[in-house]
């Protein structure tokens, strides 16, 4: 690298950092920033990926066909922030969605610009987009050593700058601290010293395929690994049923994220083939062989985010899903279909699978920035549908789900509802959405299942002692408070919750006590109807409902013990006293 191509770096860094300096004390002077979001968010995206582009594929400054590419992907990406903050801002509500939104909008946008930046090179080098498979693969694996190193270059920058001026703040002298914590002097300082590092590492090209070629020679040993636990899953899924799969809550995630760890794994074994690593040839059919399951993984995550969309409709989390699933289904399918025609080198087609894949990835991602496969769009539409095709009751409706999580496509739904005419509870369904449209906080905590019935209650709870009985008031209460979502249960049939019959204070009353973890309540009876009257506190209620607790519990070791301490009273101000 000559000092031109770095000044060229290091100057669109300063232009950078200055752009963003800008952009911040113009937010500062708007009194309502969301409204400008559209604005706002556009430019944001154009500073971060133009300069970045310039400076990443600086080699090649000199062409047209870059500025073209790099203008090109920061306009799209201007047009999806400009989409995204338009959604995101709703006027009349103080706690917007705008930061999850901008956190979402800024990993697509970074992830998309570097996958797309190895075929920009190869373009500029070769002519064309993606013939040469080992330059795809060795620019990616660079940029990401170079991006990352550059990035630590710069953090450690700033922990010797914050360590000059604390060291100085000792001696009294806080001018080096306000003045390296000032906007004007922390971006510019930020954005060079990244363009700085990303200079000196990209002379060092050598060293860095060096890094990431041992790194992955390494990783790829741990293939074998993840084809065993591949294999092993399915063979005692069996006998175990599907049951106990969906009953997790979290079986999906965590095969997807099987199936990610296997294809990361295979191209660190593989690589781009021109250091194919070498397994003995049993080894290599073992490997093929988890490589030929990965089509069922997906056809189970399927069918448990089916039967989810089926019972509960789309919901954003399920439309994100349902997009990872699909980019893991070309790698799944595309991986099976390279070990079933039996070439001697698998990524002579895994290739063409990884390239098709990443630019499908890319198309999705972009997409869900534009009305076309917005997660929020979606889910509210398939709620709504849901509720006005009465597959769903009206006051177990999460009415507050599309006012505060769906962005402005709820706000606009719940407009639409408050005029709703043709449904059998049209009042109701007005009064609802008219209702939820004015809450600024969630107040309502949805529930999948069916309410709680007296009977169900009971057979979450276990009295002690046994001879005693569970009141049918008490039953009443709690099933009340479970239905209005204001108590929640870690009870199941097969592990109930503790209930101790037992005079807490000493007034000739029992009180009921349920042990539930950090959520432990007290009943007292007052005028015919338990009411919760108090809390249980300690550092191990963790304990409540370990063996070694309901152990104690049926052999009646619990009592009510007088406090060794009573309480302070100052005033008006009570507090408590905790003995050493």
């Amino acid at each position: 690298m000559d000092k031109q191509e770095r000044g060229w770096i290091i100057a669109w860094a300063a232009l950078q950092g200055v752009s963003l300096w800008l952009l911040h004390e113009w937010l500062l002077k708007l009194s309502i920033p969301g409204q400008y979001f559209s604005l706002i968010w556009p430019l944001y995206a154009v500073i971060i990926t133009l300069p970045l582009s310039l400076m990443v594929l600086s080699h090649y400054r000199q062409q047209t066909l870059l500025w073209s590419m790099a203008t090109g992907f920061s306009v799209l990406m201007a047009g999806a922030a400009a989409y995204m903050g338009h959604q995101a801002w709703v006027a009349d509500l103080p706690v917007n969605k705008t930061g999850e939104l901008g956190f979402i909008l800024n990993v697509i946008a970074l992830s998309s610009w570097f996958v797309l930046l190895p075929f920009a090179e190869h373009k500029l080098s070769r002519g064309s987009w993606a013939s040469d498979y080992p330059l795809l693969f060795s620019a990616a694996w660079r940029n990401w050593i170079k991006l990352m190193l550059a990035a630590l270059f710069t953090g450690l920058f700033w922990t010797l700058l914050f360590l000059l001026a604390g060291l100085f703040k000792v001696l009294n002298v806080n001018t080096l601290m306000d003045w390296f914590t000032s906007r004007i002097f922390a971006y510019p300082a930020t954005t060079i010293i990244f363009g700085i590092g990303l200079s000196l590492y990209a002379a060092k090209e050598e060293a860095l395929v060096g890094i990431y070629r041992a790194s992955l020679n390494i990783l790829g040993w741990l293939l074998p690994l993840v084809s065993f636990i591949l294999l092993l899953f399915l063979l005692a899924l069996p006998f175990q049923g599907l049951a106990l799969l969906w009953k997790t809550g979290y079986a999906t995630s965590l095969m997807l994220s099987l199936l990610a760890w296997t294809v990361f794994l295979f191209n660190a074994a593989w690589q781009d083939a021109s250091g194919e690593q070498r397994f003995p040839r049993w080894l290599l059919r073992f490997i093929g062989l988890s490589l030929l399951v990965m089509p069922v993984y997906i056809a189970l995550c399927v069918y448990s985010l089916g039967l989810r969309v089926t019972q509960y409709g789309w919901t954003i989390d399920r439309v994100w899903a349902a997009l990872v699933i699909v980019v893991m289904a070309i790698y799944a399918l595309g991986y099976a279909w390279v070990v079933l025609r039996r070439q001697p080198i698998w990524m002579a087609s895994a290739s063409r699978v990884n390239i098709g894949a990443a630019l499908i990835t890319v198309a999705l991602a972009i997409l869900t920035c534009s009305p076309v496969l917005d997660p929020a769009r979606i889910a509210v539409n398939s709620q709504v549908a849901r509720l006005l095709q009465q597959k769903v009751d009206i006051s177990s409706f999460d009415f507050e789900y599309l006012r505060l999580e769906a962005g402005r496509y709820g706000n606009q739904a719940l407009l639409s509802l408050s005029r709703e005419q043709s449904h059998p509870q049209a009042a109701l369904l007005r009064k609802k959405a008219t209702d939820a449209s004015k809450v600024t906080y969630r107040t309502f905590k949805p529930g999948n299942g069916p309410e709680q019935s007296d009977e169900s209650v009971r057979q979450q709870l276990k009295i002690y002692p046994h001879d005693a009985e569970l009141p049918a008031a008490f039953l009443q209460e709690v099933r009340e408070q479970l239905n209005r979502q204001a108590l929640y249960l870690n009870c199941q049939k097969d592990k109930p919750c503790p209930v101790l019959k037992l005079d807490l204070n000493h007034d000739g009353m029992d009180e009921l006590i349920l042990l539930n973890g950090y959520s432990s309540l007290i009943f007292e009876l007052s005028q015919g109807r338990w009411k919760s009257s108090g809390r249980l506190s300690g550092v191990d209620l963790h304990k409540l409902n370990t063996q070694e607790t309901l152990q104690a519990l049926d052999s009646q070791d619990f009592a009510s013990k007088p406090a060794r301490w009573g309480e302070l009273w100052i005033g008006d101000m009570k507090y408590g006293v905790q003995g050493e």
